[in-house]
């Protein structure tokens, strides 16, 4: 773990085993911090504070260039790294995580150095104007999905605004986190201004939470735990950035290009697995092309390459970790009982690279119930439902039915009929004519239980900065307003 500028075990000596979920092999081993290894770290952060506050943006960007140029160099460990902790194919792995991680760092230490306050009318009296200050100490809880993109998309803004940094990434996929540590030591980033500690969620994780001195948590994971979370930091009157699930919409118009739809679906289905937030979930298809997209969709998902991840050709991996899968296929047994009619897959493929791993088949229902339980929850997998519409406005409620509001896509070619169905659609995004485009230069974030915060663009500076507004008198003399 890298704690006030040092490479540094659990005290106690403990350690997490990691596993590949590809063929149940031991990746390698993590610290497993207990309680006093948090406080060290929210110590060594509490210290480092206002030195590195005190810095020129520009000083603070350079670390986080340096940062980048690690990373690219070491793009293709990363990439196996990440593909043997969780499972995501190497394609995605390579093409996307490493990449975008280095990107988001160069980003951020690029646009850091333009934050700004405003001036304010104050009549000729006095000046007023708001000012941008860090929050202090932030705690950055990660997920396992994306795990080094996701981590620096929270440390980079936090960084370049000038806060210091607890890190807790995911107990099932910590280590190229933990080789991110590594890299801040390499660069020289000043002691204690990142800190990465690896353990469980229930006792590091809640102890970072409620710590008094963290000023902030920002948290990515299901809406269970951020629910959780958030009790916990009430009591500390402690703000938290949240980035949760999603039940996310995909609904086809009758006019829409059938061959580009299609090619969308698959994609928003079952990338990385379905193991993200964003994935569709629920495909809402107009009626008169109802059968035709079933179909075709079935027979574009049953040509995915399922197998071993660090294979350049396979497109579905093995879900991260042996309790998942088997809480996914738990979804498609309720999906059975629910009188959905299975299209594709079902079951856990049977090949001589699957037998020993963590799969399961890409999967499609149809005729499914918008109200069950297998269309209202998160799967987070590669596991998805179909159902009928009628009307544009039909698509719009089926859409809105739900706790989740992360997400959606509307498929047509007018795109006037598609801009009034997104004005509707109470979502944090809605593409039109395309599912999945995330990039760092678009703000990402939901509503409802799918969390407030924003993450990616300049949004997510406002998400590690409080603005102070600055009062200064001009008249000379003090006043009052119950003077004449």
């Amino acid at each position: 773990m890298l704690i006030d500028g040092r490479l540094v075990a659990a005290r106690n000596g403990a350690t997490m085993e990691v596993t590949d979920p590809a063929n149940g092999r031991t990746v390698g081993r993590a610290p497993k911090a207990d309680v006093v290894d948090l406080d060290a770290a929210v110590e060594a952060a509490w210290r480092a504070q206002p030195t590195w506050a005190a810095l020129h943006p520009g000083e603070r960007a350079r670390f986080l260039y340096r940062l980048a140029d690690q990373i690219w160099a070491h793009k293709d460990e990363l990439a196996e790294l990440e593909t043997r902790q969780y499972g995501g194919p190497i394609f995605k792995t390579s093409r996307f995580d490493i990449p975008s991680a280095a990107e988001m760092l160069e980003y951020y230490a690029g646009i850091g150095r333009g934050l700004s306050g405003v001036t304010l009318p104050a009549g000729s009296s006095a000046r007023a104007m708001t000012l941008r200050e860090p929050l202090g100490v932030v705690g950055l809880i990660t997920p396992w999905n994306f795990p080094l993109v996701t981590a620096i998309a929270k440390v980079a803004p936090a960084l370049i605004t000038g806060n210091t940094c607890v890190l807790k990434p995911a107990s099932c996929a910590p280590l190229t986190v933990l080789r991110l540590g590594e890299f801040a030591a390499e660069v020289g980033l000043p002691p204690g201004v990142l800190n990465i500690v690896s353990g469980p969620g229930s006792t590091i994780g809640e102890a970072l939470v409620t710590h008094p001195k963290v000023a902030k948590i920002n948290f990515t994971g299901d809406s269970e735990t951020g629910k959780r979370i958030m009790r916990l930091a009430a009591d500390y009157v402690k703000p938290v950035a949240s980035e949760l699930g999603g039940k996310n919409a995909f609904i086809v118009l009758a006019d829409a290009d059938l061959d580009a739809t299609v090619e969308g679906a698959v994609w928003g289905a079952f990338y990385n697995s379905g193991q993200n937030c964003g994935a569709a979930s629920r495909y809402f298809v107009q009626r008169p092309v109802y059968d035709e997209f079933a179909e075709r969709f079935a027979a574009a998902a049953a040509k995915l390459t399922v197998g071993d991840p660090l294979k350049p050709e396979t497109m579905i991996g093995p879900v991260a970790y042996e309790g998942h899968r088997d809480r996914i296929e738990g979804f498609i047994e309720g999906a059975r009982r629910s009188g959905a009619r299975l299209l594709l897959g079902g079951q856990r493929p049977d090949t001589p690279e699957t037998q020993s791993g963590c799969f399961v088949a890409p999967t499609i229902f149809a005729d499914c119930d918008p109200g069950s339980e297998f269309m209202q929850e998160e799967v987070f997998g590669p596991v998805v439902g179909l159902a009928p519409f009628d009307t544009p406005d039909e698509a719009v409620a089926l859409t809105n039915d739900t706790r989740y509001g992360l997400c959606a896509s509307v498929w047509t070619r007018d795109l006037r009929l598609g801009m009034v169905m997104a004005d509707r659609i109470k979502t944090g995004t809605v593409w039109l004519n395309q599912h999945l485009a995330i990039v760092f230069e678009i703000p990402w974030g939901g509503r409802k239980e799918s969390g407030w915060s924003k993450e990616n663009s300049t949004l997510a500076l406002e998400e590690y900065t409080m603005q102070k507004h600055l009062w200064i008198d001009l008249a000379g003399t003090p006043h009052t307003l119950w003077e004449e």
